[in-house]
């Protein structure tokens, strides 16, 4: 077992710089926008909110989570 493991190394370092590039670029930006929605919404519930003003919660959201949009 470790002998594989010492010749196939570079494919394992490869697949974990996949794996963490797409949690990074995908996953997490994902998460915080559904995050960002769900509680935006909450807040929203029950008052007369424009869209403009949804927006600018939005996008304060996303900018506070290190995300432009």
């Amino acid at each position: 077992m470790k002998e594989k493991i010492k010749k196939y190394w570079w494919i394992i370092i490869v697949i974990l710089a996949i794996g963490g590039i797409f949690y990074w670029f995908q996953w997490r930006p994902s998460e915080i926008r559904k995050e960002c929605a769900k509680n935006l919404l909450e807040v929203a519930k029950g008052k007369n909110l424009s869209a403009d003003d949804l927006k600018l919660g939005l996008d304060y959201c996303l900018k506070s989570h290190g995300l432009s949009k």
